[in-house]
Formats: structure tokens, C-alpha cells, sequence
């Protein structure tokens, strides 16, 4: 008797062969750019997740005029911006790095993680992410009380995390401090002002004054408005641009979730520039 195979099998079989084929993909490429990066012209955008790196890399791709493969389910084996959140290797290509305020990243991670648990996209990350959450909050778990539940994830986020990259923001960020052929630009730079943010990152990463007029292109080809469709600060919960702003982390954080950060990366926001001393969160 033949078996028939329904939809909704059909569809789970798809979705585990494609997180397959991009987890392979992800990994052969991360070692291509070790090895090959430099003699092919690749380049790399970089930066702790949930900091701007996809928007980096749009504007380093056009700027550059290189492609950014997105979602690739092959080995990228080609002269393109590489989108990652590695940490660093001498034996990497040239290279920009983003940098944003952790606190806006925990924040920004805490969305797009109960956004996962929604999404079917990528099966195990939204089945680990669920049972994270569930030993964090229990059964009664309530997305929507942001501000009850970020202390804990961001104690979560400094100290375990298996299902990101392995190791907390500060440790990321300092991993890419002052490397050889690496830019760095900021994520409330580029919000500024991010002709100039641009220019001086790929002069460092090159050590050449990059095509001022295809930044300038870059910028308003990729400016939020035009990749989100809606302005910047307008919140969609559902998407994975949600805000586009920063600073957003004051209408979330707690006292009790600002002592958890400052207990584990409080030395590095204040050396990174985004607080002047380690009593910002007093007046939370």
C-alpha cells in the first residue's frame, strides 16, 4: 500500500532540508574565507547579531558594487560581501565591523527571539528558542511583559547563549578591536551620519578613499524607510527591521534588568562610549 505524504509533512521535510543545506553552506563559506578570502576579493560585514549587519552589508554590497548573498543554501565561493557574526581570524579578508549599544542589543534580541517562536523558517532555532524560554519564565511565559522578563534573558545572554554564537556582545565587540584591515563603523554612526561613517571605515579597512558618490548612493538606496516601508521608529513587532532607532532599550530596561548588564559588561559600555560612568542604570 502506498503512503501518501500530506502537505504539512511535504512542508517540514522542505524546511529541514533547507536549515540543513544553509548550515552547511554557512560553515564550508566561513572556512573559504579563511583560506580564500583575501585571493578572491571577498569581504566580510560583521557584527554581533541584532547590531546592524544586514544593513552594513546592503551598503558595503552596493557601495563596493558586490553582490550580498542572503539566505544561501550553496557555498559562497566568489568575490561578494559575506554577511557574519564570526569571531576573528588573522586569515580573514578585508573587513567592517558594526558596533551597537548592548543594552539596544539585548532589547532588539529579546523581539526578535519571540518573534522565532512564531516563524517556521528555521525549525530547530525556533523549537530551542521556545524551550529556552520555557526554563527561563515556566508555562506562563508572557511575551509582552518585556520589562519582567529581561532580566533574566539578558543573565541568559551574558552567560550561556548555545543558540547564538557562543560568546556575549562585549567579548565580540573587543574580539574585532583594532584589527589589521578592518573598519569599524557604529550603528548610532550610521544613524547620524552615515556618509562619513562609511567613508572612514572602508579608507581603514583599504587604506583608499572609497567612490564618495556610491556611498552616497548606498545611503539612500538602503535608508531605513526604503528597506522596512514604514520610518524610522515606526515599530512593527513582526518584522525583522522592527525600529530602526536607537536608544530604545530606555523604554524596556528595568533597574533590576540595567544592574544585570552592568554586572557583566558594565566596564565595556562605558569604554565603548555609550555610558559616561557605571551608575547609568540608578536612575531606571
Amino acid at each position: 500500500m502506498t503512503k501518501v505524504v500530506g502537505d504539512d509533512e511535504r512542508s517540514r521535510t522542505t524546511l529541514w532540508v533547507e536549515e540543513r543545506l544553509r548550515r552547511y553552506s554557512a560553515a564550508t563559506t566561513h572556512r573559504i574565507l579563511a583560506r580564500r578570502g583575501e585571493s578572491l576579493g571577498m569581504w566580510m560585514g560583521v557584527g554581533f547579531p541584532k547590531s546592524g549587519t544586514n544593513w552594513l552589508c546592503e551598503l558595503m554590497g552596493t557601495t563596493l558594487g558586490l553582490p550580498v548573498p542572503v539566505d544561501y543554501q550553496l557555498p559562497i565561493m566568489f568575490k561578494a560581501v559575506v554577511h557574519s557574526h564570526y569571531t576573528y581570524d588573522e586569515r580573514f579578508p578585508h573587513a567592517i565591523y558594526i558596533r551597537r549599544d548592548g543594552r539596544d542589543v539585548m532589547t532588539s534580541f529579546y523581539f526578535y527571539w519571540t518573534r522565532a517562536t512564531q516563524m517556521n523558517k528555521n525549525p530547530r532555532f525556533s523549537r530551542g528558542v521556545r524551550e529556552i524560554f520555557d526554563k527561563l519564565y515556566g508555562p506562563g511565559f508572557d511575551p509582552a511583559d518585556v520589562q519582567g522578563n529581561l532580566p533574566k534573558f539578558v543573565e541568559y545572554q551574558m552567560t550561556v547563549a548555545p543558540t547564538t554564537i557562543g560568546i556575549p556582545w562585549h567579548v565580540h565587540v573587543r574580539d574585532w578591536w583594532d584589527r589589521p584591515h578592518v573598519g569599524h563603523v557604529t550603528f548610532e554612526g550610521l544613524l547620524a551620519d552615515p556618509v562619513e561613517e562609511m567613508v572612514q571605515a572602508l579608507q581603514v579597512a583599504t587604506g583608499e578613499e572609497p567612490r564618495r558618490d556610491l556611498v552616497e548612493l548606498a545611503v539612500q538606496r538602503h535608508d531605513f524607510s526604503n528597506s522596512a516601508g514604514r520610518r524610522t521608529g515606526e515599530e512593527d513587532r513582526r518584522a525583522f527591521r522592527r525600529k530602526g532607532t536607537s536608544g530604545d532599550w530606555r523604554n524596556h530596561f528595568t533597574r533590576e534588568a540595567g544592574e544585570v548588564f552592568d554586572s557583566y559588561a558594565g566596564d565595556e559600555l562605558v569604554e565603548f562610549g555609550y555610558a559616561d560612568d557605571r551608575t547609568w542604570f540608578r536612575s531606571l
